[in-house]
């Protein structure tokens, strides 16, 4: 985050259950809105629940799938979070179960269903504005191979280098991207790349009743 220029207007948390990355968001980054999504439905009480005693202020939370989101809010964003959901096979260096997660179907189904989450959330990012994305899995085809299909289908769309991180830059491409692995001791492991849209343009504004759209909460 110290690597995106501040304040920002607009800030989409694309799958923010529980709620740990949009409360250090809104402490850390100065924004006007903060949304925070969670396509999945039954997560939608721990997300509310763990917003409202911080006062993450302001923000609200909604329960749409990406694609409802692109189409709503087009080049809008000044920063799209995207904390994937993949095989979570660092789940494995917690001590939890993670059935199947190397297995090259579970792998695969999950590398496309992040490209189709990326896209849509690409079409919501603003000019000039940020994407980060982030994954808790090791496997190449949910990371680098995301990440360069990416670039590949958005070529307004650049990886920014982000120095804090150097040391952990993978070594799998050669794109800027970022690997912690559980013996650099932060965490059982993950992966993040930030992008950012080079296209030229105006910021589009959220319509009037955007907020007023069936599954969304005011936090």
């Amino acid at each position: 985050m110290l690597t995106i220029p501040q304040p920002v207007k607009l800030i989409l948390d694309m799958y923010a259950a529980p709620g740990g990355k949009s409360i250090f968001i809104g402490k850390i980054l100065n924004r006007e809105l903060l949304l925070c999504n969670e396509a999945i439905g039954k997560r939608m009480g721990m997300l509310i629940s763990n917003l409202r005693p911080c006062q993450i202020n302001p923000s609200a939370a909604a329960n749409l799938d990406s694609k409802i989101l692109a189409e709503k809010m087009p080049q809008t964003a000044n920063l799209v979070i995207v904390d994937a959901p993949c095989t979570g096979q660092s789940l494995l260096a917690k001590g939890d179960k993670a059935p199947g997660c190397f297995h090259h179907v579970t792998i695969n189904s999950n590398a496309n269903r992040q490209k189709i989450i990326l896209a849509n959330s690409a079409k919501i990012v603003a000019s000039q504005g940020y994407l980060a994305y982030m994954t808790c899995t090791y496997s190449t085809a949910e990371n680098e191979q995301v990440s360069e299909w990416l670039l590949s289908k958005f070529p307004e769309f650049q990886a920014v280098t982000v120095p804090h991180l150097e040391k952990y830059r993978s070594h799998l491409t050669e794109i800027p991207c970022y690997r912690m692995w559980p013996q650099d001791r932060l965490g059982a492991g993950g992966f993040t790349v930030l992008f950012q849209n080079t296209s030229d343009g105006e910021r589009n504004q959220l319509p009037a009743d955007f907020l007023d759209l069936p599954r969304f909460t005011n936090i």
